[in-house]
């Protein structure tokens, strides 16, 4: 059996190099950059909810931090599943995303309506 070529992720186009030229290497590593930018990203605001909780008397908005969290969660399972990384069972238990985030993964927010004065 003939062994395959990896695909470059998120592109289906040509296969990689065996030889792994300087454009694709550059190319894989911005897209692991990325992923970790955004990974970063979902753990400080799983961060700030943590912080709201543990803070008598905050006066941030929990549905706001609740939300944030879910935003950016989507935008990691988005990301993850664009490049074909398509095991996300471990990522709530790798970033700890508590059930009450999960459950916002991918709900947008109603828009508000602006008052009219």
């Amino acid at each position: 059996m003939a062994k395959k070529t990896p695909i470059l992720p998120g592109t289906n186009s040509r296969p990689l190099d065996p030889e792994m030229d300087a454009l694709q290497y550059e190319i894989m590593q911005e897209t692991a950059q990325a992923l970790g930018r955004i990974g970063r990203r979902l753990e400080e605001a799983l961060a700030a909810l943590k912080r709201h909780d543990e803070t008598p008397g905050s006066n941030q908005d929990r549905d706001e931090l609740v939300q944030a969290a879910a935003d950016r969660a989507f935008a990691l399972f988005i990301q993850r599943d664009y490049l074909g990384l398509k095991t996300d069972h471990h990522l709530k238990s790798t970033y700890d995303i508590p059930r009450e985030v999960m459950l916002r993964v991918g709900v947008m927010k109603k828009a508000e309506k602006a008052d009219k004065t």
